[in-house]
């Protein structure tokens, strides 16, 4: 079983909000337009309408929504109860498996469902329960990570793995089973139109602690490892390559690749 959707993984990295949280930090310095506001400009729901995130996560979407003034019916739902209770903040949540929602046929407006399908063991039954929930004309709104996003911390990592173990090691998490192709092929087949918008640019991230702790928040399983000393030893190398780098320069560039895909 690949590390991207092990349960106890999962977990790990989702039971509270923190390794989630240092992952999104480093996009805030993302050069050109945000692709939050680029996911929710696709969505555009009316400001009444009845909006479910699938996989809210820490409710950042749901809390931007409001933010923008939706007055109308938000819903969260997340696997994780901690992720749950993070977004309570900001909607009603529910804990939930994304291939068997607890919502009615035809319930939804507006589903969004975002940087979450590749840790979804059925991701075709997922597809088939956003179909299902979202209203004839609604919109589902699916955002994933495409090929070549973050390798910079891919490529630290794998040598940092290299020198410790002495093997060569990919990052099986978040773009190998769902990049954009993947979810172009699954979602043609449950929606009559599916449109493809790619957002690439580069993070450019100025704080050391921010690079050290996006490192850190990835399992030790998405490189062959477990926790333990050996992983341990990884993050110092890694740490040490990080220092390195900005000892040098005063920033440090992140590719961000990302596909946001409106079905309707």
């Amino acid at each position: 079983m690949t590390a991207s959707v092990d349960p106890r993984v999962l977990h790990d990295q989702y039971a509270e909000p923190s390794r989630l949280s240092a992952r999104q930090a480093v996009w805030q310095f993302r050069t050109g337009p945000s692709l939050l506001d680029a996911i929710l400009d696709r969505a555009a729901p009316r400001p009444g309408a009845t909006v479910a995130d699938v996989g809210c996560g820490n409710g950042r979407f749901l809390a931007d929504l409001r933010r923008r003034g939706h007055t109308g019916p938000l819903l969260g739902l997340d696997h994780s109860a901690g992720m749950a209770r993070a977004s309570a903040a900001y909607a009603s949540t529910a804990v939930a498996d994304a291939q068997a929602l607890p919502l009615r046929d035809d319930s939804v407006d507006v589903a969004l469902c975002l940087h979450m399908l590749y840790h979804v063991p059925d991701i075709g039954r997922a597809v088939a329960e956003l179909r299902r929930v979202v209203r004839p004309g609604g919109t589902v709104v699916v955002a994933t990570n495409g090929d070549g996003h973050a390798d910079e911390i891919r490529l630290i990592l794998a040598e940092a793995v290299r020198a410790v173990v002495g093997v060569d090691a990919t990052l099986e998490w978040s773009n190998t089973r769902f990049n954009t192709g993947h979810a172009r092929a699954a979602l043609a087949g449950a929606f009559d139109e599916v449109d493809v918008h790619e957002h690439v640019g580069t993070s450019v991230v100025p704080d050391e602690a921010l690079i050290r702790g996006y490192a850190a928040s990835w399992p030790p399983e998405a490189v062959g490892l477990t926790a333990g000393p050996t992983w341990s030893a990884v993050l110092a190398e890694t740490e040490r390559a990080v220092a390195a780098h900005f000892a040098d320069r005063p920033t440090f560039d992140l590719t961000s690749r990302a596909s946001v895909l409106t079905c309707r």
